[in-house]
């Protein structure tokens, strides 16, 4: 009998072959309102183009209850992959491994500056690659300018740049 005790823990591996591979889901130690304390508030932008003179806005940023249209194609490179059924496919073979992305719409309104800004167009979406917040990815659509910073779990700016195809720095600070 001690002898087939072994075969035990194999019939319970077969039966529920999960078992040794941990919790299915990801466990994420933050939630929506981590994230909306993160970004959500007065944000100012400063741009100095390297062929125009330098402009200011000012805006607010909320969470959206969905990923805005105007975000789905900026100038080409989705920040947002629009909602409808759409297919995936991988030409590389997968790993087996997942990322754990947390991806929360963004609501940009126009508060002052530039008066060019008050029609423009305004979106965002706040990534955060991983399980525990320690800090995120913002991109940004405002008017013509995009915009990615890093943004730490405690409101904190890390590296703010403009995105691929727009000449000149951005200045991005939180009255």
């Amino acid at each position: 009998m001690p002898r087939l005790l072994w075969l035990l823990p194999l019939g319970f591996f077969f039966l529920n072959p999960t078992f040794a591979c941990g919790p299915a889901d990801a466990e994420y130690q933050y939630g929506a309102q981590e994230m909306r304390a993160a970004v959500e508030g007065t944000w100012s932008f400063a741009f100095t183009p390297t062929d125009g003179p330098p402009t200011q806005v000012t805006v607010r940023i909320e969470q959206s209850a969905t990923a805005p249209a105007s975000m789905a194609r900026a100038s080409g490179h989705a920040f947002v992959r629009a909602a409808q059924a759409c297919g995936t496919r991988t030409l590389v073979k997968t790993a087996g491994a997942c990322s754990d992305i947390t991806q929360m719409p963004l609501a940009v309104t126009y508060v002052s500056g530039d008066s060019g800004f008050s029609t423009a167009p305004l979106a965002g979406v706040f990534n955060i690659y991983s399980t525990v917040f320690i800090a995120g990815d913002m991109q940004l659509k405002v008017g013509s300018y995009q915009i990615s910073s890093q943004v730490n779990a405690d409101g904190s700016l890390g590296d703010s740049r403009l995105g691929p195809g727009t000449p000149g720095t951005v200045t991005v600070t939180r009255p």
